[in-house]
């Protein structure tokens, strides 16, 4: 029998970073806010992950922090509408 879907397990690359970003890890965390911010970077569309990113600044860790105020400055620029 052949198989038509190969994909139809795979979830797509925004749900794994929204996973990534709700982790209490903090690695994981810092880590998947840096892939956010390369994808924006590199002209993906990463507005779906908006919230995810914006929940981040809830932690005591800097470095997020400061991470999550680079894509919030590189998102006004690109929507400010919706900024």
């Amino acid at each position: 029998m052949t198989t038509y879907f190969k994909d139809q397990g795979k979830r797509g690359e925004n749900a794994e970073l929204q996973e990534e970003l709700a982790s209490t890890d903090k690695t994981k965390k810092r880590d998947a806010v840096k892939k956010v911010i390369r994808d924006m970077t590199l002209g993906k569309d990463v507005s779906g992950l908006f919230t995810a990113v914006v929940n981040c600044m809830m932690t005591p860790n800097l470095e997020v922090r400061k991470l999550v105020y680079l894509y919030l400055i590189n998102y006004a620029k690109t929507q400010p509408d919706l900024a």
